[in-house]
């Protein structure tokens, strides 16, 4: 018989997942969840929402580095495009100068 109870197993699962218990207490909660099937199913759902935060994330990460490829192909876009009329301007003001200096 359990000598633990759920409610106490049931705060040790998140810590029983990322391996953080001692010896001692993670062998308590591995024999509890042996013989208790509520704290056993509940920690098949702890695992399920580990996994559904996991893939989450993966997307949100994903998203993220996908607007910034967009939007350094847009600043690059920018340099460029606003390179060429600067471009175009330095040159016609060099003209007129180099034109003023001859006459």
């Amino acid at each position: 018989m359990n000598t633990i109870p759920c409610e106490i197993i049931e705060d040790l699962l998140p810590s029983y997942k990322d391996n953080l218990l001692s010896d001692s207490v993670n062998e308590a909660v591995i024999s509890h969840l042996k013989s208790c099937n509520e704290c056993s199913e509940k920690l098949k759902i702890l695992e399920c929402q580990i996994v559904e935060a996991d893939r989450e994330r993966v997307h949100k990460e994903s998203v993220f580095l996908s607007k910034i490829k967009k939007s350094k192909h847009y600043i690059i876009g920018l340099i460029i495009g606003a390179s060429i009329p600067i471009g175009a301007m330095v040159l016609f003001i060099l003209y007129l100068l180099i034109q003023s200096h001859f006459n």
